[in-house]
């Protein structure tokens, strides 16, 4: 059962742009930008040697304390995929253990089981819709 909306997110070819756009142009305030790679990232995405960049934004009326977000995905690694554009929607569960095996149950395809987010104490697992949207 989802609980809240978290974020949305877009990937982009090139981070530097898209920071100019998003925060110089329409006026979000990026208020954390974080690189992760190695083995906690493989085992999310299932991509090997995977390197990414993100830049985390709110609206500058938003609180600080927001949990929604817009998030920018510059994959350094690997340059194929994810396509750019559209990526994913992020909502927050009560037990992501729980919702994962409910949701296999109903047919719902993942990319891999929940796992610890590198960044901090949240698991985190990624699920296609009908359209394979994650």
């Amino acid at each position: 059962m989802i609980k809240k909306f978290r974020h949305t997110c877009i990937v982009v070819k090139n981070l530097e742009r898209s920071l100019k756009f998003y925060r110089d142009i329409l006026g979000l305030k990026v208020y954390k930008i974080i690189t992760i790679k190695g083995e906690p990232l493989e085992r999310i995405f299932n991509f090997k040697n995977a390197k990414l960049i993100y830049a985390k934004m709110r609206s500058p009326f938003q609180a600080k304390n927001s949990p929604s977000v817009f998030e920018l995905h510059y994959w350094q690694r690997p340059r194929i995929l994810p396509q750019p554009g559209y990526d994913h929607i992020s909502f927050s569960v009560k037990n992501i253990d729980y919702e994962y095996k409910r949701l296999s149950k109903l047919g719902v395809k993942f990319i891999a089981k929940p796992v610890k987010a590198p960044h901090g104490e949240t698991k985190l697992c990624f699920a296609y819709d009908p359209d394979k949207h994650l």
